[in-house]
């Protein structure tokens, strides 16, 4: 429960109330949007909490017991609580979770080709709490790349980097394709290696699903240059592609053989209906294309990137307009695209709020103080008299005591480490201004060029990255906390204070005239 106190009645009545006074001050300085060269070199605002809130009291009347069942749960253990008020620090590392967040992509940032980079082990220990401030970080992962299950990838990740990581942090190019399964009947698989994809659509939920070396096992003159291996024509479906009507073309992964790939996606976007051997007098009758991804290069071992994805749906493109004369209408997922920005999004939340509970739930808040005791005596305490400028509507306090408490809000920002401008660098920038995008020189970005889409920093490595946010939010969270030791404000203390506690402080502060934005 909230009970934040500084002030306590004199005449013993069993309340809960916060008081702030302060002068009302305009907050001129803001974080700079720009690129810095390391995070002393940051401003910050000068106003402290008091610049920000004005006169606050929060009572409690015994009518706010019938509504206790309403509020956010609370741990079942409990801890001595004490009086308490922040003293002034220059380092804050009291375990906690952090208010940001991480999203990374993976090819040139945590591996190259098949290799791991060297800091990328060391880099996500740092946010799983191995740091000088003792935070914690959450992060995901949102690849392009593909072609095998998402449990399939976590284990290798894992394998690699020495950490847990799990599904439900990690998102592939073809991850948000999952909900076509529900729109499409028979759906034509591609990309990949043997199998793999067939297994990751059957996963998702497709019920009818072929791959191109079901069709070339039905005629193999479809793709005259391509003869199938023993292997393959073990795994093909044998049927009659004469007589099946192919609803939607998926191309879940990078194709390792564009010339018959492309023959037979070409064949189905001209056809009627997406039946193999016919052609469409209208070229409107063919099925719909999904890629999952449109990265148009990607980083390997070899010297120079090599074209990706988005290539392939560019020569399809090219390949359909000259034959019909009409652009393609492509589907798109993956990095830059909306529909990824959003999965990724929700993703994120739940992740930040499976990682609290997971670590730090267990313990009483910070706020959680009041005993069973406590409560019983507020309930038979009659309401005092309170000036009516004082009071403040019991939905508010829910909010207030929801936010201070269990419910994480949204990251305050969340970093977001790629190595192509074209794709990583342009989706963080493009939706959420929360969200700060770094370029790293561990994969397709050239040293010393300049990028079409320019980062908020360019820094050498993932590593590099993390120390840099680490810092850098270290000095904001400093900031909030002795602009609130300043204040004065006393709370009955049962933990320590995570930073979206300090936040929800001076953000659900409900009397502000003027507001101090970073």
């Amino acid at each position: 429960m909230l009970t934040l106190t500084p002030v306590i009645p004199s005449n013993n009545v069993s309340t809960t109330d916060i008081s702030l006074s302060s002068r009302r001050t305009s907050c001129s300085n803001t974080v700079a949007d720009s690129p810095v060269s390391s995070p002393e070199s940051i401003p910050f605002p000068d106003c402290k909490l008091n610049d920000m809130v004005g006169s606050l009291s929060l009572s409690r009347s015994n009518s706010r017991s019938n509504s206790r069942s309403n509020s956010v749960s609370r741990p079942s253990s409990r801890s001595i609580s004490r009086r308490a008020s922040l003293s002034r620090r220059n380092i804050i590392n009291h375990p906690r979770l952090a208010s940001y967040a991480f999203a990374f992509d993976i090819d040139g940032v945590i591996i190259r080709g098949p290799d791991t980079i060297p800091v990328a082990p060391k880099a996500l220990r740092m946010l799983n709490g191995e740091n000088k401030y003792n935070i914690k970080v959450p992060y995901i992962f949102v690849t392009n790349g593909g072609g095998r299950t998402e449990e399939q990838r976590c284990t290798d990740m894992s394998s690699r980097l020495g950490i847990d990581v799990v599904p439900e942090q990690f998102i592939q190019g073809h991850t948000p394709m999952k909900d076509l399964a529900q729109n499409h009947g028979t759906v034509l698989i591609v990309g990949g290696v043997g199998e793999d994809c067939r297994f990751v659509a059957q996963r998702y939920g497709f019920k009818d699903i072929v791959t191109p070396v079901d069709i070339l096992k039905w005629n193999p003159h479809v793709a005259p240059f391509k003869t199938l291996t023993e292997e393959e024509l073990k795994n093909a479906k044998d049927r009659d592609f004469s007589k099946i009507n192919i609803e939607a073309i998926l191309v879940f992964a990078d194709s390792r053989d564009w010339a018959t790939d492309q023959q037979i996606i070409l064949e189905l976007l001209m056809s009627k209906n997406g039946v193999m051997g016919t052609v469409s007098e209208t070229f409107e009758e063919g099925p719909k294309i999904y890629f999952a991804h449109s990265d148009f290069v990607w980083a390997t071992k070899y010297g120079l990137s090599r074209y990706g994805m988005g290539a392939l749906q560019i020569t399809i493109g090219a390949l359909y307009k000259a034959h019909t004369g009409k652009e393609l209408a492509v589907n798109k997922f993956g990095k830059p695209h909306r529909a990824t920005f959003h999965y990724a999004s929700k993703v994120l939340k739940n992740w930040r709020q499976e990682t609290f509970e997971a670590n730090f739930e267990s313990s009483a808040s910070p706020f959680d103080s009041d005993s069973e005791e406590e409560e019983k005596d507020a309930i038979k305490t009659e309401e005092p008299i309170v000036d009516s400028s004082q009071i403040v509507a019991d939905d508010a306090e829910d909010e207030i005591e929801e936010s201070i408490n269990n419910v994480l809000p949204d990251a305050s920002t969340v970093y977001f480490v790629g190595d192509t401008p074209e794709s990583d660098i342009r989706f963080a920038n493009s939706f959420d201004k929360n969200w700060y995008s770094i370029l790293v020189k561990t994969g397709v970005y050239e040293d010393g060029t300049e990028p079409k889409y320019k980062p908020k920093i360019i820094l050498n490595d993932v590593l590099e990255a993390v120390e840099y946010a680490i810092e850098r939010e270290h000095l904001k969270e400093l900031e909030i906390h002795n602009s609130i030791a300043d204040s004065g404000i006393e709370f009955e203390q049962t933990g320590f204070l995570h930073p979206h506690n300090l936040r929800a402080i001076v953000e659900k502060a409900p009397v502000v005239e003027e507001a101090c934005e970073e």
